[in-house]
């Protein structure tokens, strides 16, 4: 029987899972700076719309796994792009 750890991920894996959870909170943060300036713009329904689209981004984020390799991929491939079209409005 060894005594040495067994870690259920490698680093490398830990370290993807975190830069997804990361960009996925970028995108969050960006969305809610969107709707708070549609809140004091009284765009209320853009408000509404933006809320709805980052809840997708928060369902995501609170679902994802270091086991969701591909998943995890993807967003750190795919999310600089969202980001910045988030961003930009």
């Amino acid at each position: 029987m060894s005594s040495e750890p067994n870690p259920r991920w490698s680093f490398d894996e830990e370290r993807a899972y975190e830069a997804a959870r990361n960009r996925i909170g970028a995108v969050i943060a960006a969305y809610s700076a969107r709707i708070w300036a549609a809140e004091q713009a009284g765009a209320d329904a853009e408000a509404d719309r933006l809320a709805a689209e980052s809840a997708v981004y928060e369902e995501l984020r609170r679902g994802l796994s270091p086991d969701d390799g591909g998943e995890i991929a993807r967003i750190n491939a795919e999310f600089p792009a969202l980001l910045a079209r988030v961003r930009a409005g």
